[in-house]
């Protein structure tokens, strides 16, 4: 038997309440964080092997229909209007770009599927939103977190979706892993710190507590 794909969440929060949204949307717009997830998510340690991303409805339809499916990985849609626990959507799936779409109407469910339905799957990351989040911080071996500062804090933008900091703290703690975590094509900054559009931000890796699953 394989041995379980690692169970990913990748997010960039307004630290130190790790908001993570305004009214649907990212307030802010950053071209080297856009870059970090797209190679993250599509980048693997063995060829043949692909990427499950996860995403809630609402994320989904965030996307710019022109970028979706997201390319080179599986995209995972879960809602409860869905039919079933996991099934291929045939229609909108993209083979040009090697992307499929699958839909599930239980996030549980899907997780423990995904890797009997996909034996190529190396990981799966959970990419959003605030619902999703929170409902996969009991099944995730990692975080992935954009810990994201605005130079000015009087311009600090209003946000109303948070991660539960208090649950990340119980389940999480930071780990200087990132170098070999993330997968040999993602390109590190070579400082730490990033400063982009009025905000400062780094990338981290936070390790479940004890053992991963």
């Amino acid at each position: 038997m394989s041995p379980k794909p690692p169970i990913v969440s990748i997010v960039a929060c307004l630290m130190p309440e790790m908001g993570i949204g305004f009214q649907g949307k990212l307030p802010w717009r950053l071209k080297q964080e856009m870059t970090y997830f797209r190679q993250v998510t599509t980048g693997t340690f063995t060829e043949g092997k692909q990427n499950a991303v996860i995403m809630g409805r609402k994320t989904w339809e965030s996307i710019p229909p022109k970028y979706r499916p997201l390319p080179g990985r599986v995209n995972v849609v879960v809602s409860r209007q869905h039919p079933a626990e996991l099934a291929l959507d045939t229609s909108s799936s993209n083979p040009a770009n090697k992307s499929s779409i699958w839909l599930s109407n239980s996030l549980t469910k899907c997780l423990e599927l995904l890797p009997q339905q996909m034996p190529n799957l190396e990981r799966i990351y959970v990419i959003g939103g605030g619902e999703i989040y929170a409902q996969s911080s009991n099944w995730c071996d990692y975080m992935l977190v954009t810990e994201i500062q605005h130079e000015d804090p009087a311009q600090k933008p209003t946000m109303d979706t948070f991660l539960n900091t208090s649950t990340i703290q119980d389940l999480f703690q930071r780990d200087d892993g990132l170098g070999n975590f993330v997968p040999p094509n993602v390109t590190l900054p070579e400082e730490p710190h990033i400063r982009e559009n009025g905000y400062c931000y780094k990338f981290a890796l936070y390790k479940r507590r004890g053992e991963p699953k």
